[in-house]
């Protein structure tokens, strides 16, 4: 009796391990069940191709994709922004997101693990270094040279690959941090580390950022990008793989590579000349609208120039455009649209920087108040109250702008910083702090003359 007791608590034992194995391989949530909870969740980074937020607009170009899937299929989407690379594929077989969106190379080895979409976009990897004397320009040349990637990425693997192609060690380095790859290209442009690996969509975007990075050393043939589901989201691939087929020939997706990607091609040449003793072509435009809001027009005319260089057929990344650099959901609040007038662009300008500098009524300093402007003019002000709020965390002054907010607008660019909790739109890699000193200085200068 004790032997088939013994036995028969065996057999349950077995059974509830096979259980649990069958739920760590994922749970069966197809589009019935997401329509059901009446959301799609995707699972995002915080990155430029990913997911990130910029003057007050959500913005990444998975998420722009998916923004639009989702509204093909009628599902309202939900983001949820992951840290740890090591929880993408958790999240997902646990259920806690439907889809990855991280720009993640389809490969054989996850292809055992998850699920791929058909891909909606091809590129390759290249080396991320700092243009000098010494540029690395074959593989070969990393044969013991240190390389800074992230964690369980398809980066780590192609090196591995790589030493054994060459017959020779790369010493391949990871952070605890686990910093995405921007964080990683951030790093080789502030002399940091020396050498990583991107893909060449995500390394164009980054050396207009930061013009000494050199991003010509091809590392990898072309990948296939596409989004990671659960292997028994049957239902949800075939849709958004239906989906995914038309919209890669569509005039919106056209127009989504040329705004992220292609944008400083669609800036037309022209020349718009200053007359001799004038700031700009338009001077008598910005005293005519400034008076209107009681503002020095030299001001408004600084912004201008550091947005535009004069320029009201200029083109920006995310499909920023005109003279003040409107982003596509917000001109159409100031009536300011790509073929508006100078004058209209102008006006739009002059009322949003009224709008931001009536926003920070408790800075006392008018100065300290008009580079709080500024910034939020090219950050948004989301970015800059995490800054202000980080300053208060850390001791600094939350009313002053320089040598104090302005530092930790740039912490805003580090995963220890801007994966805190008090941070609220997530990571600024951007130039609000060089943006705002320059332009107050340009402004200064014309004032004095």
């Amino acid at each position: 009796m004790l032997k088939k007791y013994i036995h028969f608590c065996f057999l349950l034992l077995i059974l509830f391990s096979c259980k649990d194995n069958q739920k760590n391989d994922g749970i069966d949530i197809d589009l019935k069940e997401i329509r059901k909870k009446g959301q799609l969740t995707i699972l995002v980074e915080n990155s430029t191709l990913s997911y990130f937020e910029y003057r007050g607009k959500k913005m990444g170009f998975e998420y722009e994709i998916l923004d639009s899937f989702s509204r093909y299929i009628g599902i309202p989407l939900q983001i949820k922004v992951v840290s740890n690379s090591g929880d993408f594929k958790k999240y997902l077989l646990d259920g806690d997101g439907d889809l990855i969106a991280a720009n993640i190379a389809v490969s054989l080895t996850k292809k055992n693990e998850i699920s791929f979409s058909e891909p909606y976009y091809f590129t390759h990897q290249v080396l991320i270094q700092r243009n000098g004397d010494e540029v690395i320009k074959e593989p070969l040349e990393l044969s013991q040279k240190i390389v800074y990637i992230r964690k369980n990425s398809a980066f780590e693997r192609r090196l591995h690959c790589l030493q054994d192609e060459i017959g020779e060690r790369i010493k391949v380095k990871s952070l605890k941090s686990d910093p995405i790859t921007e964080d990683l290209i951030e790093l080789v442009a502030n002399n940091k580390i020396e050498f990583t690996i991107a893909h060449e969509n995500l390394a164009r975007i980054s050396k207009e950022l930061h013009p000494n990075l050199n991003i010509k050393t091809p590392m990898s043939f072309k990948q296939k990008i596409a989004f990671g589901l659960r292997k028994e989201s049957k239902q949800l691939k075939k849709i958004l793989d239906q989906f995914l087929l038309k919209y890669r020939e569509s005039d919106h997706y056209k127009d989504l590579k040329k705004r992220y990607f292609d944008y400083l091609e669609e800036t037309p040449s022209e020349v718009f000349l200053t007359k001799k003793g004038a700031i700009s072509p338009f001077d008598e435009i910005f005293k005519k609208v400034a008076k209107n809001y009681g503002w020095d027009w030299r001001f408004l005319a600084a912004v201008a120039f550091k947005e535009s260089r004069f320029n009201p057929n200029a083109r920006g990344f995310g499909g920023a455009y005109g003279l003040m650099q409107f982003m596509p959901n917000t001109g159409p609040k100031y009536n300011v649209f790509p073929g508006s007038s100078p004058e209209v662009q102008i006006a739009g300008g002059m009322k949003l920087i009224d709008k931001l500098y009536k926003l920070w009524s408790s800075i006392p300093d008018p100065d300290q108040r008009m580079k709080f402007t500024l910034a939020s003019y090219n950050a948004g002000k989301g970015h800059i109250d995490d800054a202000q709020r980080l300053a208060t965390e850390y001791g600094l002054n939350p009313k002053v702008w320089d040598g104090n907010v302005a530092v930790m607008v740039q912490k805003l660019r580090e995963p220890e910083y801007y994966r805190l909790a008090s941070v609220k739109c997530g990571a600024y890699r951007g130039h609000a702090y060089s943006y705002a000193s320059s332009v107050f200085a340009k402004y200064q200068e014309w004032k004095g003359n």
